[in-house]
């Protein structure tokens, strides 16, 4: 896959979360897709939130953003065809997996609850 291609991918995942995912499928089964959806949406609002407010500290703001960049991965193995779940990184491919994305997405918004309420 080109770098061109995968980063349309990139922008239609988000253009698709920005826009609520509404009129968007799940292409892969992972749970109920209410649930799903509303899951992903919500994390990426709140980590949205905390890097437009930039008012956290930076390490609140790295976990945000890695949580903003999962939910767009996420949206990209969930919402659309197979081509979409290669990512290319430092020109290598990377075949991306809605599962393993979810449990990462889940560990990192928890890791960012826990800092804010520390914080």
């Amino acid at each position: 896959m080109s770098k061109e291609l995968d980063d349309k991918y990139h922008r239609l995942a988000l253009e698709a979360l920005h826009r609520g995912l509404v009129g968007f499928k799940l292409q892969v089964q992972v749970g109920d897709e209410e649930t799903i959806s509303t899951e992903v949406l919500r994390a990426f609002e709140f980590s949205g939130d905390i890097l437009r407010n930039n008012q956290e500290s930076h390490h609140v703001r790295m976990v945000a953003d890695t949580v903003f960049e999962t939910c767009i991965r996420l949206a990209r193995c969930l919402y659309f065809s197979g081509e979409a779940r290669t990512l290319v990184l430092h020109e290598n491919e990377h075949i991306l997996d809605a599962e393993s994305q979810l449990v990462t997405l889940r560990r990192n918004m928890s890791h960012l609850k826990t800092l804010l309420d520390n914080g």
